[in-house]
């Protein structure tokens, strides 16, 4: 049984946890996501909710807090935690992958108790976010960085299994795709509208229902129903009044908001480590638009580096449509070459506990 630990605050480990459950499932590894929000109190959700919703009215704010980001694992209870390890035991856990960083100390405390437990730390940014920057190390534990800033490589990769996932370029119907990744922050909208301007059609998601969005962007919001935490479905969109519903039929194997990826021919985003996993198994290329912090700014220079993206801005004073599919036939090549990060857990024989 492998674990995969993630955070509820930060879609870019969420996503990824439950593509990797997935992806290890179809190889014959059973699975589990864990998501740390589930075992807060009441009240301390329910903040955490609020606060989603000033970050998205407010990128400002949302930058400040994010660079300010803390450790509230203390926050659950003992008796909480006692339960969660029993869970953990009875499940015959032999490896865990913390993908968000504020799992570290937990793990830690479970390592000292299960000796034998293989911990991998995969980082989904190219440089420490902020969950990890202040994580204590974890006892005989491994480190997987799937991309580099150091080196600017891309590493490994967490993939969607399922057959058919990327389309080829000539089947693509959205131009651009603009969205501010999980929790909808930062300069999209704006970055939508510009886009407009210049003629091209968009099509937006935004956090809230936009009634009556102008011609030429087909907006979406994001379900009020769905929670990580809940169970293990992607994140689901509501189409936008006046906007064709989407037919949304894969939701088993990905979100929605891959789904409008894999149908366009770019994204127009800040550059998260979700919105980054998505364009490579969709060979999408990303136009960027202002990064939440320097980890994200990290992800960026990365990806231009490679060639699979580049600032909105920089496009905009080009708007060559070649460009595009020049980025998309790079990402299609490093997506076909890249190693599977579920290949290794298997391999490894991580999932089987040590005697």
């Amino acid at each position: 049984m492998n674990i995969a630990l993630t955070s509820g605050v930060a879609l870019g480990t969420h996503i990824p946890g439950l593509l990797l459950d997935r992806a290890l499932s179809a190889r014959g590894l059973p699975s589990r996501v864990y998501v740390l929000e589930k075992y807060f109190p009441e009240e301390i959700r329910q903040r955490i909710q609020a606060a989603k919703g000033r970050y998205s009215r407010d990128y400002r704010l949302a930058k400040a807090a994010h660079a300010l980001a803390t450790d509230h694992a203390e926050l659950i209870p003992p008796e909480t935690l006692a339960a969660l390890f029993d869970e953990w035991d009875a499940a015959g856990a032999g490896s865990i992958t913390v993908l968000s960083g504020f799992w570290t100390g937990i793990v830690a405390a479970y390592v000292d108790r299960r000796p034998g437990v293989r911990v991998d730390v995969c980082h989904v940014d190219a440089v420490p976010s902020p969950s990890h920057r202040h994580a204590e190390e974890i006892t005989g534990s491994t480190h997987t960085w799937l991309l580099d800033a150091r080196t600017n490589t891309l590493n490994e990769a967490i993939p969607v299994t399922q057959a058919g996932a990327r389309l080829p370029w000539e089947a693509r119907s959205i131009s651009f795709l603009a969205h501010g990744g999980g929790w909808g922050m930062g300069t999209h909208a704006a970055a939508a509208a510009q886009l407009v301007e210049a003629g091209e059609s968009v099509s937006l998601i935004l956090p809230e229902p936009w009634s009556d969005p102008p011609a030429g962007l087909s907006a979406y919001h994001q379900d009020p129903g769905w929670e990580p935490g809940l169970g293990t479905d992607f994140p689901r969109l509501v189409p936008g009044q006046g906007t064709g519903a989407p037919s949304f039929d894969s939701r088993e194997h990905w979100s929605d908001a891959f789904e409008l990826t894999r149908r366009s021919r770019a994204v127009v985003s800040k550059p998260g480590a979700g919105t980054l996993i998505d364009s490579l198994n969709a060979a999408t290329p990303v136009l960027f638009t202002e990064p939440l912090g320097d980890w994200e700014l990290a992800n960026e220079r990365v990806w231009c580096a490679l060639g699979f993206g580049m600032r909105l801005s920089e496009w905009l004073d080009k708007r060559d449509p070649a460009m595009l599919q020049a980025m998309h036939e790079r990402l299609r090549a490093a997506a076909d070459g890249a190693a599977p990060y579920p290949d290794r857990i298997v391999a490894q024989g991580f999932g089987r506990r040590s005697r």
